[in-house]
């Protein structure tokens, strides 16, 4: 039973989380990542030749940019994930 009541005093003594960006900054974040990524998305999309390099060159900020910028945009809407 002592190490159940030391699990929840190092429980108990825990700070709270603290966000590392402001709420005020996410749907700016939301914004601008989904929009870099849309562009690196229909960048690749009319691209006419793409090479190997081209393709990755796009398709992995494409990518990155939208996936941060769902949760971006899941964050400035209340939905916290």
């Amino acid at each position: 039973m002592s190490a159940t009541s030391e699990l929840y005093t190092a429980w108990s003594a825990g700070t709270p989380f603290a966000a590392p960006l402001p709420e005020s900054a996410h749907p700016i974040l939301a914004i601008s990542t989904l929009t870099a990524g849309l562009y690196f998305a229909a960048r690749y999309g009319i691209s006419q030749k793409p090479s190997i390099a081209f393709e990755l060159a796009n398709t992995i900020p494409s990518a990155v940019l939208l996936g941060f910028g769902i949760v971006f945009l899941f964050l400035s809407v209340g939905l916290y994930v």
